[in-house]
């Protein structure tokens, strides 16, 4: 009985830790980069000196845009915060327009 307890003890204690884990690193990534290609309301590919230059694609269609989405064009520098979510492209937050060139 002693075994059972200090085993679902360590359960229990492990569960927590790997919750706590989890909760705290919300799987969010940023990528700062220049557009290379933007489909409004479908996808944005952002490349920068961490990426090739075909850059990295990202559908925008849940996203909250801060600033003018009008803005957002082939050579302008953005952030785009992403999350993978099993999609066959990361899923985008958030865009945010640095500088619309």
């Amino acid at each position: 009985m002693r075994t059972l307890r200090l085993s679902l003890a360590w359960l229990v204690a492990f569960a927590v830790l790997f919750l706590a884990e989890n909760r705290s690193t919300s799987g969010v990534l940023v990528i700062t980069g220049d557009v290379v290609d933007w489909d409004p309301g479908r996808s944005i590919t952002v490349a920068n000196e961490q990426t090739d230059s075909r850059g990295v694609r990202i559908d925008v269609r849940a996203a909250d845009d801060d600033g003018d989405r009008d803005a957002i064009r082939s050579g302008a520098r953005v952030s785009v915060w992403y999350q993978s979510v099993g999609e066959h492209f990361p899923v985008a937050v958030k865009v945010l327009v640095l500088d619309p060139r």
